[in-house]
């Protein structure tokens, strides 16, 4: 018996040992060697990522891999731009990271990548089957340990002559990026002071989410303390950006996107920009004024992949930090290759990161917002929402949840793929504004069902 909850739209992510154990890792072997076979894959890299469980998982997944006669690169603790970087280098462009990327410390999960695409956890699911797949040989297990200092080569290959020394604090969170980032940056002249960067699954002085304002506190002050001229943080499994300027505000993905995107459109006109459906307004104008095509997309790095696979776009991003380049680099979400391509704009504008925010348009935002829900009723609930909530004035979009656009602002309700949430963010031209819509929204959801528990600020 396996739990098939833990079987995601984006990825498999469990709670260990009671949903992710040997049993279920037998289990989603079996099934991943199928989708393996169809393809005519016979080889897979596999990384972790700092977790307390990740050691354990990787030697399951790795022997029962290998007895079904697939053969193993094994790279260790990694960050999953690491593992997505060494699947590129396999003639198979195939592999799996075991990370619970920002979900609590006693989650553990699998993101794969099978023939150069995203594999969703429901397609591993469907690939479940008590019969297991025929042994007709043993794989084979090579320990790889050159990938990080290739991977340094080859960004410090694009990077042009600095003026002058960045002094930059990096927020690890404990997390597996804490062996790459400080290393990175140096290398790439900056004056680095580490916080948080010795790699701890208890993950014990804060999560490691820059999503969340709250996690990103230690890293404002830091910066503040020390006159640095940029702050930035990563998830626990090293694929998510947080970065702050050097008067410790907050530049939120959806900015970042702006200042990426304007960057990017010199040399790609007429190209596509890809962003969620929690990404700005402000957003769509930016890249439809310096001549690209705003394309939106379902929130999700599997659905961000799967369409700039489809449209070659030279960049894509989320919300929740995940952003892809995919002109120079190898279109996966890495968030310290993006942190290396905001620190080339500010060299080459030579200017502070507060100045660069301040020329991006403004209005009135709120973060992700979250409500808790049951893991079992939260897709009905948006399913209702879309179906009944009333939006005089509003054009509503419904690719992932329900986006309801105004003339002067707009508003989102979706559910969490990776938790037992739903998600909320609201955006005006003025605070006002910004109040009236979030209250319609809560207003329409109470209608909805009652019993849930709004508290949102």
């Amino acid at each position: 018996m396996i739990d098939e909850s833990i079987f995601r739209e984006y990825d498999i992510r469990g709670i260990v040992p009671s949903q992710v154990n040997e049993a279920s890792i037998k289990l989603i072997s079996h099934a991943i060697a199928r989708k393996c076979i169809d393809e005519n894959i016979d080889e897979l890299v596999l990384g972790r990522d700092g977790r307390l469980s990740g050691e354990k998982i990787l030697n399951i997944l790795s022997k029962e891999l290998q007895s079904i006669g697939i053969n193993i690169v094994n790279i260790g603790i990694v960050t999953s731009p690491l593992l997505y970087y060494a699947a590129k280098q396999l003639p198979s462009k195939s592999g799996i990271m075991i990370t619970g990327s920002h979900n609590p410390k006693d989650y553990n999960g699998f993101k794969i990548i099978i023939n150069d695409s995203p594999i969703s956890g429901l397609e591993i699911l469907s690939l479940l089957s008590d019969k297991p797949v025929s042994k007709t040989n043993t794989g084979k297990e090579l320990f790889k340990k050159s990938l990080m200092d290739e991977y340094i080569r080859e960004v410090l290959s694009q990077s042009t002559d600095k003026s002058e020394k960045i002094k930059v604090v990096i927020d690890c969170g404990n997390g597996s990026a804490g062996e790459i980032a400080p290393k990175l940056f140096r290398s790439l002249g900056c004056e680095v002071i580490e916080l948080f960067c010795e790699i701890d699954g208890n993950f014990p002085n804060h999560h490691p989410d820059p999503g969340k304002v709250e996690n990103l506190q230690d890293l404002i002050n830091t910066v503040k303390e020390n006159s640095a001229d940029m702050g930035i943080a990563f998830d626990g499994d090293g694929d998510r950006l947080g970065v702050v300027t050097e008067k410790g505000e907050i530049i939120f993905p959806d900015q970042l996107m702006m200042i990426f995107a304007k960057d990017i459109l010199k040399n790609y006109p007429g190209r596509e920009i890809v962003f969620d459906v929690k990404c700005s307004n402000l957003l769509s104008n930016i890249i439809i004024e310096y001549g690209g095509i705003p394309l939106m997309s379902p929130t999700g790095h599997f659905h961000i992949k799967n369409t700039l696979k489809k449209t070659n776009a030279p960049l894509a991003g989320e919300m929740s930090g995940h952003i892809f380049f995919n002109d120079k680099w190898h279109g996966f979400d890495d968030g310290h290759y993006s942190a290396f391509r905001l620190l080339e704009i500010m060299n080459s504008l030579n200017m502070t990161l507060s100045s660069i925010l301040n020329q991006l348009p403004k209005a009135y935002s709120t973060p992700e917002l979250n409500i808790n829900v049951e893991e079992e009723k939260k897709f009905k609930i948006v399913k209702e929402f879309v179906n009944k909530a009333q939006f005089e004035g509003g054009s509503k979009v419904t690719i992932d949840g329900l986006r309801v656009d105004f003339d002067d602002g707009w508003g989102l309700l979706r559910a969490s793929n990776t938790t037992p949430k739903l998600v909320l963010r609201f955006e005006a031209e003025t605070p006002s504004r910004l109040n009236d819509i979030k209250n319609i929204f809560l207003d329409q959801l109470k209608l909805i069902d009652e019993t849930i528990q709004i508290d949102i600020s």
